[in-house]
């Protein structure tokens, strides 16, 4: 006889889901969103609340990034890029880790660089007009007078 093994799957489109129910309630998605945590070793993400763990399957990635907010000098360059999170949080967007995946649309390394965000169109598009083609066909960001190349995953 096979075993079922129980887990939340965060889809495709960043909504967390539970033996096929949505999780809706505000308070429970912050908390395990908190709660993320990676095991190092196998890359396998799991909820960790008070000693007890819950695994967590993702579709694309476990965090999306919904806005994105531009930060320019004086002279008009681009001086930071300031990511917002589905969790709530906002972080600097750290330029070396931009990529285009496999499916065209921007990801980032978030938490430290612990995690993968995927974009949602509006932050997708609003990165995208940040970017400036180069002579070979490729992409890059320059952030704070540094030229970063976009990499592909």
């Amino acid at each position: 006889m096979e075993m079922s093994v129980d887990y939340i799957l965060i889809d495709g489109q960043g909504e967390w889901w539970y033996e096929g129910n949505k999780i809706i309630h505000p308070e429970i998605l912050a908390l395990f969103k908190s709660s993320l945590t990676i095991d190092e070793s196998t890359g396998e993400l799991f909820i960790d609340y008070k000693g007890k763990q819950a695994p967590v399957k993702v579709e694309k990635t476990p965090f999306f990034i919904h806005g994105v907010v531009v930060e320019k000098r004086a002279d008009g360059e681009l001086a930071k890029v300031v990511l917002e999170l589905d969790d709530g949080t906002r972080e600097n967007l750290e330029p070396e880790s931009l990529v285009l995946n496999n499916s065209g649309v921007l990801q980032v390394k978030v938490k430290a660089g612990r995690f993968e965000a995927c974009c949602l169109p509006t932050a997708h598009f609003r990165l995208a007009e940040l970017l400036k083609e180069d002579g070979d066909g490729g992409f890059s960001l320059v952030v704070g007078g540094k030229s970063y190349i976009l990499g592909e995953k």
